[in-house]
């Protein structure tokens, strides 16, 4: 059997929920089972290649109103019918070499954890051009309106709220499937916390903070960290600072009142989480899903608007996180933190109600299951 699953390189939370899914496929050592993960632009022209992720970024960091604007248009029916066109050409034009990749492929099985990809596969799967079985992994809670395509045989969705936005959009309810987000089995694991405080070079029994700025390094670290300088010894940091590279060097030079660890990149996301006690952060998909999975307060802050946003509601409606404007906002909730622990408890017993036990070998199931209706009644 062979499965390809497709991501894009625009944020965090697309490739790891892609390479979850691979991990778990690959953990079952199925004989003829081959798995290959690939970053659909890869196979789209240089230019498209470097434009899409850099216009999006762009978008997010320096006019997020904007992107918010066209995020909210798009998703009506009427913004929709008007752009769908002009953009299915465009994809179509751009995406040559991956449409003749998954055609030439003869893959059982297309998973698409990105719109971009999914549009592609679904288009050529109407077109006849392909027969593999065509799957999308949709990565936001409320799916905006391009994650809909016809061809698609199935949607893979978090929580019921998504199945009903997909429905609402015109998918038939028979071919969505309600599975929670793929994130790695390691961020199921049960790891200590102590020891893990220990290895970061920090204190055993200290309110933890982690700050993670998302793979574009975007989030307002340094300036809420200076305001912690009157906590010295009530609290610790670790800062994973993603793409700023200039974050990451002036934390290094930096000295706190506080202990700090700070990381650019990491592979062990799910050590960071174990070690900390709650997490400020943008709420995307996958760092999201990791955060309930270890079971961590989510302090939520720069949402993008759009897909962001709609996870802030979807969280702060189960009251399982906290959102704050600014620096000084983030201060004064971890001070109240600090005064009643009890508020922690409150929101930890809220997050494991939302947690998703298993979906990743639910997924892993679902893909190499003949029966796949089973799983849709």
């Amino acid at each position: 059997m062979k499965i390809l699953i497709l991501h894009v390189e625009a944020g965090y939370g697309h490739r790891k929920a892609a390479e979850a899914i691979a991990d778990e496929l690959r953990l079952r050592k199925i004989p003829g089972l081959e798995v290959t993960v690939l970053d659909a632009l890869e196979k789209t022209n240089g230019f498209f290649r470097r434009a899409y992720p850099e216009i999006y970024f762009r978008l997010v960091l320096w006019v997020p109103w904007l992107w918010g604007f066209f995020y909210s248009l798009t998703n009506r029916l009427l913004g929709y019918r008007l752009i769908r066109s002009i953009r299915s050409f465009w994809n179509k034009v751009q995406s040559g070499s991956l449409r003749e990749y998954i055609k030439q492929g003869q893959f059982d099985a297309i998973l698409s954890t990105h719109f971009f990809p999914a549009e592609v596969c679904a288009t050529a799967k109407s077109e006849g051009q392909i027969s593999s079985t065509v799957i999308t992994v949709v990565t936001d809670i409320i799916p905006h309106a391009t994650w809909r395509n016809f061809g698609t045989d199935y949607y893979w969705v978090i929580a019921e709220e998504s199945m009903n936005a997909l429905a609402k959009q015109g998918v038939p309810r028979r071919r969505i499937y309600v599975g929670g987000f793929p994130v790695a089995s390691r961020f199921e694991e049960e790891l200590s916390t102590v020891k893990l405080r220990d290895e970061f070079g920090l204190k055993a029994r200290r309110l933890t903070i982690l700050f993670t700025s998302g793979s574009f390094g975007i989030g307002p670290t340094e300036a809420t960290m200076n305001l912690f300088e009157d906590l010295s010894e009530k609290i610790q940091v670790i800062v994973v600072c993603g793409n700023n590279q200039t974050l990451f060097e002036t934390l290094k030079k930096r000295t706190f009142s506080f202990p700090v660890a700070s990381f650019a990149f990491v592979n062990n996301m799910h050590e960071m989480m174990s070690a900390a006690d709650l997490v400020i952060a943008k709420p995307g998909g996958a760092t999201t899903f990791e955060s309930i999975a270890k079971g961590l307060l989510m302090i939520i802050v720069g949402a993008i608007p759009g897909q962001e946003s709609g996870n802030a509601e979807w969280l702060l409606a189960r009251k399982a996180a906290f959102q704050v404007k600014n620096p000084p906002e983030i201060k004064n909730l971890i001070l109240k933190i600090l005064a009643d622990r009890k508020i922690l408890d409150s929101a930890r017993q809220s997050i494991k109600n939302l947690s998703q036990p298993h979906a990743t070998r639910k997924l892993a199931d679902f893909i190499l299951t003949d029966k796949k209706e089973d799983y849709l009644k």
